[in-house]
């Protein structure tokens, strides 16, 4: 008999919870995990709720915009065991708004990914410190008041 045990990370078959999802996480990253929901939660107008991304990002926690048309999230965290990351989908109108000169080569990194040459939409960030969740949370302030004032 096998000891396999799936997690409720890549389990598509069932919608996980925050607290399931948390437990999967090793316990130092639990923190930052924490503090990824709260950035995204303490944004006015934002709901959390569960998403299937497929193979590459399984479940992942999503926050979009309360009473939105648009239902593309302003966030979302995926809380892969190994890899904590958090992922915003970046339009190239915000993207080009945004002053990159200024920001940490490690924030820069993320959001280049979401630009030409790359072929994807999305800025993603392997999240390891308090101090990248912070600037993470300012680009993801910016990026709401632009969707608020745009939309």
């Amino acid at each position: 008999m096998s000891n396999f045990t799936r997690s409720n990370w890549t389990d598509e078959f069932s919608t996980p919870t925050v607290e399931s999802l948390r437990s999967d996480i090793e316990q130092p990253t639990q923190a930052l995990f924490d503090q990824a929901r709260s950035m995204f939660l303490d944004l006015e107008e934002i709901e959390e709720d569960f998403s299937w991304y497929g193979e590459c990002w399984h479940w992942a926690i999503t926050f979009s915009l309360t009473d939105h048309d648009d239902d593309t999230p302003l966030g979302i965290i995926i809380p892969s065991p190994e890899d904590l990351q958090v992922a915003m989908p970046m339009d190239q109108e915000f993207h080009v708004s945004v002053p990159t000169k200024r920001m940490k080569r490690m924030i820069k990194d993320g959001f280049e990914l979401a630009a030409d040459p790359f072929h994807t939409s999305w800025a993603v960030w392997s999240i390891s410190t308090t101090s990248m969740l912070t600037d993470i949370g300012q680009l993801a302030k910016q990026k709401l008041r632009w969707i608020l004032d745009n939309h």
